[in-house]
């Protein structure tokens, strides 16, 4: 079997980027009436993207290239939004640093999800690709690896329309929309991925069901029809190193993750014990200078050796916390001094900054 062509869909949160994913994945023969349209990605509810983790999947396509049909194998990855807001911008960089782990032998295309207007945020998301992720001082070339995916055109069927609209795009006096249409070549797609899996039942719904399917069966043809064009693959040197370090890292926090779960059930039971030993203080009120001291004495060193045990729990609990902080803190240094800086092009300047950190033992991802 042939290499997989890594696709990474990166945009805003609630552009339609888990549509799109399932749009590509599913089988032609799933848009046909009663075919069964699966929604591999999981989507958001309602207007906001819930995509909180990478997803991905593998899928052959059969397509018939200037009349020869060629077998292509697609490793589709469906990223967390830029501006997601329910994640913190550490959990986000180590999705996107799972992301960069998948893609580890190299990028075929980033296909850039946006609605049908290319708003301040739209732009604002964009140039994090070519300037945070991709450092374009470095990785001049990252943008011809990308295509704009306007979701939600109404007319996306007509090539003149969508021609009219790229010309217009770069008419614009919005200098910021001309460079970021220019800046990728104007490679730029324009579909409508309306909701196929709709809730109701009734005649109408199903009638609209129907259409939404062939909708989204041409839009789908419309994407893969262009991925097939893009044959290079963009891979920096550096990125088998920076995904080691990561991977190292991510397994680190893993098995501190384990312990601190390990810990906390440990205290938990403990805690238990103090319950039941601390019940019987109104008993020992009542008891005399006989046995029962004796029973007291122990009660209470037993007591004090289960806090001192519990001390020491929450110790090593405090301190396995500071590591998982330290992990994420290096999770974001690396990512924006390593994968931000270009991934295959880090500076000497970087390289002796690390150096200097690991000598002082203050740089856990290296």
């Amino acid at each position: 079997m042939s290499e997989y062509r890594n696709v990474l869909l990166i945009g805003r949160t609630g552009q339609g980027k888990s549509s799109l994913a399932n749009i590509i994945v599913n089988n032609e023969k799933n848009f046909e009436e009663g075919g069964n349209f699966v929604e591999v990605f999981e989507r958001g509810k309602g207007t906001l993207s819930q995509t909180r983790k990478i997803q991905s999947k593998k899928i052959s396509l059969k397509i018939d290239v200037g009349g020869e049909i060629k077998e292509i194998n697609y490793q589709i990855i469906d990223t967390v939004g830029i501006d997601d807001t329910t994640l913190s911008k550490r959990d986000v960089l180590i999705e996107i640093a799972k992301a960069c782990k998948k893609v580890r032998k190299g990028i075929n295309q980033i296909l850039f999800v946006c609605g049908e207007y290319l708003t301040t945020e739209e732009i604002s998301a964009y140039n994090i690709i070519r300037r945070v992720l991709f450092d374009e001082r470095l990785d001049k070339d990252i943008t011809k690896y990308i295509t704009i995916i306007r979701t939600r055109f109404d007319n996306f069927g007509d090539e003149d329309s969508c021609k009219s609209d790229i010309q217009s795009l770069i008419e614009n006096e919005n200098k910021a929309i001309v460079e970021m249409i220019q800046s990728c070549s104007e490679r730029v797609v324009h579909i409508d991925n309306p909701p196929i899996n709709m809730k109701g039942k009734g005649e109408m719904i199903q009638e609209q069901i129907n259409l939404n399917k062939k909708i989204c069966k041409y839009a789908r043809k419309r994407v893969i029809d262009h991925l097939v064009t893009c044959e290079d693959v963009y891979k920096p040197e550096s990125l088998d190193e920076i995904n080691e370090r990561i991977g190292r890292l991510l397994s680190e926090n893993k098995e501190l993750q384990e312990q601190l779960d390990e810990l906390q059930e440990k205290y938990n039971k403990i805690q238990e014990q103090l319950n039941r030993l601390s019940g019987t203080d109104e008993i020992s009120k009542e008891i005399s200078f006989t046995q029962d001291v004796f029973n007291e004495i122990e009660r209470r060193m037993e007591e004090y050796e289960l806090k001192k045990t519990m001390d020491g729990i929450m110790k090593r609990i405090d301190e396995i916390k500071t590591l998982m902080h330290e992990n994420k803190e290096s999770i974001e240094i690396g990512l924006f001094a390593a994968i931000g800086r270009g991934l295959d092009k880090l500076t000497k300047t970087a390289i002796e900054l690390a150096g200097k950190a690991l000598e002082n033992n203050k740089c856990p991802i290296l």
